[in-house]
């Protein structure tokens, strides 16, 4: 019996070694994180959808911006050398073609020309960049424990998961670098602390979860790694283009949206008019007697697609308090305010910001019984659209 302890004694050992070596790697990184420590966390590092202000982002760790400026000036300076070594050709490219036509949902009928500038580029070459790289060596190495299953291993949207999806909610494919939650103009590139706050909070009433436990270098980490995988091929100058290069023109600065004015029974009903005289019902109500949202052969939109064409089965349910990117008012702010610039919904931006602010009050109204509630008699109120018939 000695002996067959003393045989077992080196394995079980090897074994709680290995244990802990995993749960050390898995909790993000040798610093405590939030979540590491006995004591219970503080209010502001949670984040709760109907709260009505996020914690304050944290400033990037400077090694963190280092490395992704060096990431950049490496891939300018492969592709004025070669641009083609940072692509694939013919096997390479074929097979490339179809796997992204196998797993990312794509229908059969769209032109593979319209994405081919994007999986062109070659994901290894781009990884091969970051050699000497903490924060992005250390980010691929999350993304793949953390995000590949969804988003894929090289961010294309099509992990393992993806055709297994529910409807409307296929994870986002990064080299297209178009990102729901911004607080920047329709069409450009998140910022950075955008992005980090995605990733914290997560997408509400999706099955991406909030991935606040993670330390916050490694949330930031994984921020750079995302915009590094943003790449594609311009054929026109012969270069493979990151779009978060600054250089470039899809940066924006965050825009000022103000102050919220007070929910009264005039916001709310302004809200409705406006929701039914800037065509929000087609889309989101119909003939229906509620904002429930619309499937997509009730209004036949042929034009619900997500960025890579993939067709969006239904529109946004608003009564369900449930939106992706929170349901507070400043969250609603913003995404009437830019888009989503996936799918059909555009910007507001136009409109003046009491208007939008409007827009809001009559949306939170519609899942807050609380609230004043617009009078069935404000959908007498809508102006007809305008017509260029003098008659």
């Amino acid at each position: 019996m000695r002996k067959v302890v003393i045989l077992l004694l080196p394995s079980t050992a090897i074994l709680l070694a290995v244990s802990i070596g995993v749960h050390h790697f898995a909790s993000g990184s040798g610093a405590p994180s939030a979540s590491d420590s006995s004591d219970p966390p503080r209010a502001t590092e949670l984040y709760r959808p109907r709260l009505e202000h996020d914690p304050p982002v944290p400033l990037p760790p400077a090694a963190a911006v280092r490395d992704f400026t060096t990431f950049l000036n490496r891939l300018r300076a492969a592709s004025d050398r070669s641009a083609n070594s940072l692509l694939l050709h013919r096997d390479g490219l074929d097979r490339a073609e179809q796997v992204f036509r196998g797993t990312t949902g794509v229908p059969d009928d769209i032109p593979i020309e319209m994405h081919r500038p994007f999986f062109t580029v070659d994901p290894e070459s781009i990884f091969a960049l970051y050699f000497d790289l903490p924060t992005l060596e250390r980010g691929l190495g999350l993304f793949q424990q953390n995000c590949s299953q969804c988003h894929g291993p090289y961010g294309r949207g099509n992990g393992s998961a993806t055709l297994q999806w529910y409807v409307g909610n296929l994870p986002r494919n990064f080299t297209y670098a178009k990102f729901k939650n911004r607080s920047t103009e329709y069409g450009t590139v998140p910022t950075d602390e955008d992005l980090y706050r995605t990733l914290t909070r997560g997408m509400y009433g999706t099955t991406m979860p909030p991935f606040r436990h993670l330390s916050v270098e490694d949330r930031w980490s994984l921020v750079e790694f995302v915009k590094s995988l943003a790449n594609f091929y311009d054929d026109f100058d012969e270069a493979v283009v990151n779009r978060f290069d600054s250089e470039d023109s899809w940066a924006s600065a965050p825009l000022d949206f103000g102050v919220e004015p007070p929910v009264t029974l005039a916001s709310v009903t302004r809200g409705r008019i406006l929701f039914i005289e800037q065509a929000c019902v087609s889309c989101h109500q119909g003939s229906k007697s509620k904002p429930v949202g619309l499937a997509r052969w009730e209004g036949s939109f042929a034009n619900w697609n997500d960025e890579m064409n993939r067709p969006i089965r239904h529109s946004r349910d608003l009564t369900t308090k449930v939106f992706g990117g929170g349901a507070a008012a400043s969250d609603l702010f913003h995404i009437i305010s830019v888009g989503p610039t996936i799918g059909p919904m555009p910007s507001y931006l136009r409109l003046p910001q009491e208007d939008r602010w409007a827009l809001v009050h009559y949306t939170q109204s519609v899942f807050k019984p609380d609230y004043p509630q617009a009078l069935p008699s404000a959908d007498a109120l809508v102006k007809p659209p305008k017509t260029d018939d003098p008659k």
